[in-house]
């Protein structure tokens, strides 16, 4: 990840933020590779050390950016996932796997820690003391474990990696807009309060969100036999996936 690609990422997030046409982004990667991190030739380049710096600024503004989208986040891992390319998926709201990719926290081996990961891997996906065994040992996960771990929601063969890509597409086009804001503001409020508190809350947010006379309508239409306005078709013109360009789906 060099600063340039960065910053093209994060214009990307951000311009599609506001288009009530874009139900999801999808992240993923057209190489063998999903992601390994930063550009270590970058860094070196840069004697001042300004070029590292304002590298790390620019991915702690992308994960903050990913984590902050009121769409949904989509990452499709179909290669390996070292550094902070783990950063990158953990950010993400879902994140899908084809069976061989592997992850890896490999800073440690450079005298580095994962230290723009870190608050996105134990907040959104792992407890610390799984999160102390991958950056001490630097060891390498498989999907299927990472699975197990919570690193990843779904892990399919590459072969498969289309269609379930497409079949979660269609998922998403069918979900409120409107509801997927309103479910990561609701989180947002209530993560650090007591339970009781987040009861009231959820109470308070339920009862005024259900007042709402569009959702009325919306539910009375739904009992007639009718689908909500903001029911989309998938109908993705291009692959989604790697496997599925290469023509294996």
């Amino acid at each position: 990840m060099t600063p340039g690609l960065l910053d093209s990422l994060i214009d990307a997030v951000e311009a599609h933020v506001g288009d009530p046409n874009v139900r999801f982004i999808l992240l993923r990667s057209r190489g063998e590779h999903f992601c390994h991190g930063m550009d270590l030739e970058a860094y070196l380049a840069g004697s001042d050390g300004r070029v590292f710096e304002r590298g790390v600024e620019s991915y702690a503004a992308l994960l903050l950016a990913l984590n902050d989208c009121p769409k949904t986040t989509l990452a499709i891992l179909e290669g390996s996932v070292k550094a902070g390319g783990v950063g990158l998926a953990s950010a993400c709201d879902i994140v899908i796997a084809a069976e061989e990719v592997v992850f890896e926290l490999s800073e440690a081996y450079l005298g580095l820690i994962p230290a723009n990961v870190m608050p996105y891997l134990l907040t959104r996906r792992i407890s610390p003391k799984r999160a102390a065994y991958l950056v001490q040992t630097a060891a390498s996960v498989k999907a299927g474990e990472a699975l197990t771990l919570g690193l990843v929601e779904e892990v399919h063969p590459r072969t498969e990696m289309e269609g379930a890509v497409r079949r979660i597409g269609r998922r998403l086009s069918r979900i409120s807009p409107t509801a997927t804001l309103q479910y990561k503001d609701f989180i947002a409020d209530i993560q650090d309060l007591p339970l009781a508190e987040r009861g009231k809350i959820a109470v308070r947010r339920l009862v005024q969100t259900a007042s709402n006379p569009q959702i009325r309508s919306i539910i009375h239409a739904f009992l007639q036999g009718d689908m909500p306005d903001w029911f989309g078709i998938f109908k993705p013109a291009r692959a989604l996936t790697n496997s599925g360009e290469q023509g294996e789906v």
